[in-house]
């Protein structure tokens, strides 16, 4: 099944979100934008990273990152799996019952599982259907999918978190995420946001460990600090 028009996949972003109020204005930003992605090979002009990461954690909660992870299994997952056809399937097959039962469980154990993903590279380049822009969108909502999922076991277990288990998590993700550049990832960088806010919420207790934590933590420089994207003129 080939990838369906792009306006069409924008048509059902917004009209999902329209008719899903309780997940606000953000849900139908980040559809959108996401929609506008795969319309435009793959790629989301960002030119102030740090702007467009706090837009969408305005309204940070202990449930946004569980309310995150839903969107992302069971909304941008089949989005993919239909408009991607059969490349969809062949990266999203290993990973969905693994997420399930992650989900299921919610056991800090199954964090340095899941971990590992923000590093790895997800696509398939062998793949009689693979398309850059097609490999780079599923590998970033995969790893939306992880950190959300990270952020939600960490909070379900928080009077069992020791401080040196989540130093060591804090630690993992920040050695992944800081690996590549994701400042052109809209949708990446707000779970970052929402982990980061997550973590100083519910860990308060531990004090500078938290507290002291910033985008950079999270970070490196070329998301911090993308550089123009170059422009073609074209004459007339």
């Amino acid at each position: 099944m080939g990838a369906r028009a792009p306006w069409h996949i924008t048509a059902l972003a917004a009209s999902f979100c329209q008719r899903q109020n309780a997940l606000g204005l953000e849900s139908l930003r980040c559809a959108l934008s996401c929609a506008d992605k795969k319309k435009s090979m793959g790629f989301f002009l960002v030119t102030d990273f740090e702007k467009i990461a706090l837009a969408g954690s305005e309204q940070v909660g202990r449930n946004k990152l569980e309310e995150r992870y839903l969107k992302y299994r069971h909304y941008y997952a089949g989005l993919d799996l239909s408009g991607f056809g059969e490349y969809g399937k062949a990266v999203y097959a290993p990973y969905l019952p693994l997420f399930d039962r992650w989900f299921q469980r919610k056991a800090t154990d199954d964090v340095f599982l899941i971990t590992p993903l923000l590093g790895e590279k997800l696509s398939l380049p062998d793949h009689p259907e693979f398309r850059k822009e097609r490999g780079e969108v599923i590998d970033f909502h995969i790893k939306v999918l992880a950190l959300s999922l990270d952020g939600v076991i960490l909070d379900e277990n928080r009077n069992a978190v020791s401080s040196q288990f989540l130093g060591d998590v804090i630690y993992n993700v920040g050695r992944h995420t800081r690996s590549y550049d994701y400042s052109d990832r809209v949708c990446f960088s707000i779970t970052v946001r929402l982990f980061i806010e997550m973590l100083k919420d519910t860990f308060s207790h531990f004090g500078s460990l938290v507290s002291d934590l910033s985008l950079r933590d999270f970070a490196n420089e070329d998301t911090l600090n993308p550089k123009p994207r170059e422009v073609i003129h074209i004459p007339w």
